[in-house]
């Protein structure tokens, strides 16, 4: 009777456990669905530091939330806050296992604004070892070298980019002068005239075609 009493016990204290597990489950998962809402809310208002504030009250149980710490990235880029930027992205890359393009694209925001483009350069790489095709991270690659006049390079990544977008406006308009320093005036009238048609009054193509002619 009293090895029934104590197998007894023991069910009850288990069932309870599970229950209250449940109960606490469920309420951090309402919190988070509130909060985050209430955060976005917030944003589109302006309001961006109420909108961080509502996630940080939080953050303490949700610390490893990717969601949370991808939005608080975004949210300090916004209010120009750089490094705590930078501090949620990569944390939100970590949680990643640095195997999501997301959370690199997000870094890129804050540290392109504090032009620290070979740290740009290497979130753009990393994009590509996990996609190669990625328009963004070969669109910006081709622009950042085009911006150093490494016209090679910044020829590559075009490439990619009109290869599979060829209507695409950029990558039309910097493959253009790409080949204009390249010496090649024919590929380079090409590309800006499908820049023009896709933007007909384009000053930057208008004063390629100029020169092509």
């Amino acid at each position: 009777m009293k090895r029934l009493i104590y197998y007894f016990s023991i069910i009850v204290i288990l069932v309870s456990t599970i229950i209250l597990t449940n109960v606490v489950f469920s309420q951090q998962k309402d919190e988070k669905i509130s909060a985050f809402n209430a955060s976005i809310n917030e944003a589109t208002k302006g309001n961006y530091q109420k909108a961080i504030d509502v996630l940080l009250n939080i953050y303490k149980n949700n610390e490893n939330d990717y969601l949370i710490n991808l939005r608080l990235g975004y949210l300090y880029y916004l209010q120009k806050r750089y490094d705590k930027s930078i501090e949620y992205y990569k944390k939100a890359i970590q949680l990643t296992n640095e195997k999501s393009i997301e959370p690199f694209l997000g870094l890129t925001l804050p540290l392109a604004s504090q032009e620290k483009w070979s740290e740009v350069e290497k979130a753009y790489q990393k994009i590509l070892s996990i996609d190669p095709n990625n328009y963004t991270a070969n669109l910006r690659l081709g622009q950042i070298y085009f911006n150093r006049k490494d016209y090679s390079k910044a020829e590559n990544y075009l490439k990619k980019v009109y290869n599979f977008y060829p209507s695409d406006y950029e990558a039309n308009l910097y493959l253009g002068w790409t080949y204009f320093y390249l010496n090649k005036k024919s590929d380079a009238k090409f590309h800006f005239v499908n820049t023009l048609m896709v933007s007909e009054n384009d000053k930057s193509a208008l004063e390629g075609m100029k020169l092509v002619k």
